[in-house]
């Protein structure tokens, strides 16, 4: 486990500990399963060619609903509804924006197709990611929620694997599609960075993590510098690099 994810846990840990932490947590991973992926797949399901493959986008999108219910299922258990996910604490829709609105244009070709499903690697990802911490967060506190997320996580390694083959299927060419996933990674380490920030001043805004002034300015110096010390790419950025 890197600094940083070992720093993410301790403040985790924290947030895990109240219910309206819990909920909040569990609220912006549904939203982001149900109201965020799934925007992708109707918008890319039109433009496939292969029924194999459009079988496949089929599979992923309805494991993505699942997903949702799994976890407002995990969220109505802490007995909290801390209503809609704020529009700047949404990952999907900040990566979306920074890419120029994608859900706003149409695919027109099968390059179309192949940036989609970059997009969706990279938020994938960060999932598989942010998810083993969530499990080991939840463990002591939620054991089944930390089993839910473990099934969650299951899955999404497989999903893994249908991005990089309808990627591949849809690239022009290789050279493309790494430089593509390469440049579309940087932009998501960016917009994880932001969200990261402003998911913690809502935290402390509402209340939803205990902390007296200084351990509040220490979480804030923290994230500040390393967010911006180096853009905290996923461990698949650099696996593939090595």
């Amino acid at each position: 486990m890197s600094v940083r994810d070992r720093l993410t846990m301790r403040f985790m840990d924290r947030v895990i500990t109240s219910p309206q932490g819990r909920a909040h947590v569990l609220n912006q991973a549904a939203d982001a399963e149900g109201n965020g992926e799934n925007g992708f797949f109707e918008h890319i399901l039109a433009h496939v060619d292969d029924p194999a493959l459009a079988r496949m986008i089929t599979k992923h999108r309805d494991d993505e609903l699942r997903h949702e219910q799994m976890f407002l299922a995990a969220r109505a258990r802490t007995g909290i509804d801390p209503g809609p996910v704020p529009q700047h604490l949404k990952l999907i829709d900040r990566l979306d924006q920074a890419v120029g609105n994608f859900f706003s244009h149409p695919i027109r070709d099968r390059r179309g197709v192949m940036d989609a499903y970059l997009m969706l690697q990279v938020i994938e990802e960060r999932a598989l990611v942010q998810f083993s911490l969530f499990e080991l967060a939840f463990r002591p506190v939620d054991p089944e929620t930390a089993d839910a997320i473990r099934e969650i996580a299951d899955d999404e390694e497989r999903h893994l694997k249908y991005c990089h083959a309808i990627a591949r299927r849809y690239a022009p060419d290789a050279a493309t599609q790494r430089s593509t996933l390469q440049e579309l990674r940087h932009l998501e380490a960016r917009c994880f960075a932001e969200n990261g920030r402003a998911n913690m001043e809502w935290l402390f805004d509402h209340g939803w993590v205990s902390v007296n002034p200084v351990e509040k300015w220490f979480w804030q110096a923290v994230n500040g510098l390393s967010s911006r010390s180096a853009p905290p790419l996923t461990e698949f950025a650099y696996s593939e690099a090595a």
